[in-house]
């Protein structure tokens, strides 16, 4: 995957009957399709339809987005998965943490205009989405690894992408009143060259929103020196290796010009009160 776009492919205007070779290189084309990792629904309205569209002719853009979506309140009721009450004040403070990077990068974000942030009540570090801007963060991952604002805003921008642009495995679950967790995880789980695309993007957006880039380097340090601990979260041990080195040459070779934004280097009064909160489970 080359880019965050989506790209259609159009049917061939001809009227005439396709010869046999025509016909060998669609099929073959369309178990290439069939084959990518991401599940592109193409936009609504292209000329002449795709294949992709007519093969899943059930499964639009957005009854894809709602198909996913919809996954939250079954993964809410599988036992053994709890949730922290949040209070106003933790509300409000990842209400406006979400607002800014929104709010910051309207030229990206064309349909999400909120997000919810729901917190698990597990201690293993995850974080993970659905559509619709639905954001999963857990306790162990809060209290314990997350250290700076910019960390946070990081990990929700990247999430944020994923969600806006729906880039999410090609899968679709059937219903059965619940999905456990490795489900959920492994729902979330990209291809290292779709993943890279996403990080790209998140370190920009988090740049834009005025934070310091430089913690969207320290989260997959982090992850990377803690790859136990992110095991469940990224399932190989030498993707998230492979994820720094490629990130830092990205860095290397690219710089933003957005002198006009100025990085916040410490964190505010209000993320250290939303971090003891979770620590303590007073929220």
């Amino acid at each position: 995957m080359k880019s965050l776009q989506v790209f259609n492919l159009h049917y061939s205007n001809h009227t005439h009957r396709p010869s046999l070779k025509a016909g060998v290189y669609y099929f073959i084309l369309f178990l290439l399709l069939a084959s990518c990792s991401t599940f592109r629904i193409p936009v609504k309205g292209s000329k002449g339809g795709s294949i992709v569209k007519n093969v899943y002719s059930e499964m639009s853009e957005k009854d894809y987005k709602d198909h996913l979506a919809s996954l939250k309140a079954p993964f809410l009721a599988t036992p053994g998965i709890k949730t922290l009450p949040q209070g106003h004040a933790t509300k409000k403070y990842l209400d406006v943490l979400v607002g800014e990077i929104i709010a910051n990068n309207e030229i990206f974000f064309k349909e999400l205009k909120t997000a919810n942030v729901t917190i698990l009540d597990s201690e293993s570090p995850l974080h993970f989405s659905l559509p619709k801007g639905e954001l999963f963060l857990s306790r162990g991952l809060i209290s314990k690894y997350i250290k700076h604002e910019s960390m946070l805003v990081s990990i929700l921008s990247f999430e944020l992408v994923r969600s806006e642009r729906l880039i999410y495995p090609k899968l679709t679950i059937i219903p059965v009143g619940y999905i456990p967790l490795e489900r959920m995880l492994a729902l979330n789980r990209l291809e290292l060259e779709e993943k890279m695309e996403v990080h790209k993007w998140a370190h920009y957006l988090t740049v834009r929103s005025g934070y310091d880039g430089e913690y969207y380097l320290s989260w997959l340090q982090t992850q990377n020196r803690n790859t136990a601990d992110f095991i469940l979260q990224v399932g190989d041990a030498n993707l998230i290796n492979r994820e720094e080195a490629l990130f830092k040459a990205f860095l290397i070779k690219n710089s933003l010009d957005d002198d006009d934004v100025l990085a916040k280097k410490t964190s505010s009064k209000q993320f250290y009160t939303f971090i003891n909160s979770i620590r303590d489970g007073v929220l």
